[in-house]
């Protein structure tokens, strides 16, 4: 679960995790344009384990390769929103959005919408974080959730969805 084999190569030989990581970085500005190219209206940038990282490692790993992924998509097609999803990543959720200049951020479960309205700047569009878990379980724990998460979002650009994936359980209605 927390990727101590990759995370010890990073820390061990951090040149050649430095080379995975741009060959990964590379690969994946070519794929997105793929996507774009292909009709997609918007993509994500989507790191389900940003948040095992410390700060150092974090800002080494996860926010440097993003800038420059969303640094090439905009030279390429700058009308194309994109959004960042660093889930898990806590305290270092305004870092990331200052840095990476992404148009949208992705809220996990643990980010309430309320500190990332009042944190980042206005124009940076939120999506998220309906916990998967209050979806499956449904009834008014449902509903309160949601008109929680869209009255914290008022008045800012939002996407409602989940923090992170839906539970395999859930029933599709």
């Amino acid at each position: 679960g927390e990727f101590a084999a990759a995370r010890k190569l990073a820390l061990l030989n951090p040149s050649l995790f430095e080379k995975l990581i741009d060959l990964l970085t590379k690969a994946t500005i070519r794929y997105l344009s793929e996507q774009i190219r292909s009709g997609v209206d918007t993509v994500q940038i989507f790191d389900s384990w940003a948040g095992l990282l410390p700060p150092s490692e974090f800002a080494r790993w996860v926010v440097t390769p993003t800038a420059e992924i969303v640094a090439a998509l905009k030279k390429t097609f700058p009308q194309t929103p994109i959004i960042g999803f660093p889930r898990g990543a806590g305290v270092l959720y305004a870092g990331y959005t200052e840095q990476i200049r992404a148009d949208g951020i992705g809220l996990d479960t643990q980010t309430p919408v309320s500190y990332a309205v009042k944190t980042f700047a206005p124009h940076i569009c939120l999506q998220g974080n309906l916990d998967p878990l209050v979806l499956l379980a449904g009834g008014q724990s449902l509903k309160e959730h949601t008109e929680r998460i869209l009255h914290d979002a008022a008045n800012h650009p939002f996407i409602f969805n989940l923090g992170h994936g839906i539970i395999k359980e859930t029933p599709p209605e």
